[in-house]
């Protein structure tokens, strides 16, 4: 895996992006996308850059429930009925669910071939497309299959933000706030007075900052072994909330479930003594403000629980997590007793 891929910020009109397709000019290109952004943005792709006028396209639904092994088997005999060779090019254009399942798809096909990601939502651009993590949901249990495979490149541009939902941009910026939590106080600062103004648009700089502090985590340690770990933040208890949501048909933005997680997993490193009472407040504010927790019901919580215990992320039958000591650090393979994790998850979202 080649962790130092190449992320490129700015309007794709006038960036590489042509130029890297050039490198493509012999081979067959395959654009993998859903309805949604197929309606939206696709005539404009298309418009601005020539090389594509031949490419297939793949539509698929649009949502988390669709991120799924069916759906892999369909668009790989669809790949195999256009004769796409390893030497061709897949451009996974659209949000998380599209990045996460075309990078999986693309780097199994065949052994693997060559893939772009053109990431439309902030979350993605923040988050899915950036890390090398490809893979697919098993039932409730979130990216439960895949492999790690980098694109070729990644390309951010902010104009795709203009048809997204209020709550899509609070979802990616709250990946944001984690990257703050978890290594640049100064960041999380900057996202905080930021947070009030998300109407006027996030800008590039900000979505950089974001990025490269995931892409530094990830060089390090592209597989996660050991450092990456920190990105995790937030995610035990969020895929739960997520996953949870999911099998009872009323799925959620990734951003909230990760919110609600970093909030809950605070209270238990408050809980167990790591993180000052100051420090939680001011993230418990900030959270509660902007992304209201629900009231769970006695069933969500025992099956939020049932998720956590068994995920991927565990050693064993103990429970793993990461934690913040501060705003700004964190720590990683923190192991916290079940009825800590299910005190703290009761407390605030009960």
């Amino acid at each position: 895996m080649n962790a130092h891929h190449d992320i490129f910020f700015g309007s794709l009109i006038e960036g590489h992006f042509d130029q890297l397709l050039e490198r493509y000019s012999d081979s067959k290109k395959v654009i993998f996308t859903d309805e949604t952004v197929f309606e939206l943005w696709m005539e404009d792709l298309l418009t601005h850059h020539p090389l594509l006028h031949d490419a297939e396209i793949i539509q698929v639904p649009p949502g988390e429930e669709n991120k799924v092994i069916e759906i892999c088997h369909q668009v790989w005999h669809a790949l195999s009925e256009y004769e796409i060779a390893r030497n061709d090019l897949i451009i996974n254009f659209g949000g998380g669910v599209i990045t996460d399942m075309g990078g999986f798809i693309a780097s199994t096909y065949k052994r693997g071939i060559d893939f772009i990601n053109i990431p439309t939502t902030l979350l993605s651009q923040v988050d899915a497309s950036v890390g090398g993590k490809t893979g697919v949901d098993l039932g409730g249990y979130k990216n439960q299959i895949g492999v790690f495979a980098d694109p070729v490149a990644v390309f951010i541009d902010t104009k795709y933000h203009s048809t997204l939902p209020e709550d899509e941009i609070k979802s990616g910026f709250a990946e944001m706030l984690k990257h703050g939590l978890i290594q640049d106080a100064h960041h999380w600062s900057n996202l905080k007075v930021k947070i009030n103004e998300l109407d006027d648009g996030v800008s590039t700089a900000l979505i950089r900052d974001s990025v490269y502090i995931k892409k530094s985590i990830v060089e390090k340690d592209p597989q996660e072994k050991g450092l990456r770990k920190l990105l995790n933040l937030g995610h035990t208890i969020g895929h739960g909330v997520e996953g949870t949501r999911l099998i009872a048909g009323e799925p959620i933005p990734h951003g909230f479930g990760v919110a609600w997680g970093i909030l809950v997993e605070a209270a238990i490193a408050h809980e167990q003594d790591l993180l000052s009472q100051k420090a939680f407040s001011e993230i418990q504010a900030l959270i509660q403000e902007n992304y209201p927790t629900p009231s769970l019901s006695e069933n969500d919580i025992l099956s939020i629980m049932a998720l956590i215990k068994n995920d991927k992320k565990n050693r064993g039958h103990e429970l793993n997590f990461t934690l913040l000591k501060s705003i700004g650090e964190a720590v990683f393979d923190q192991v916290v007793p079940t009825k800590t994790v299910e005190a703290c998850l009761r407390r605030i979202m009960q």
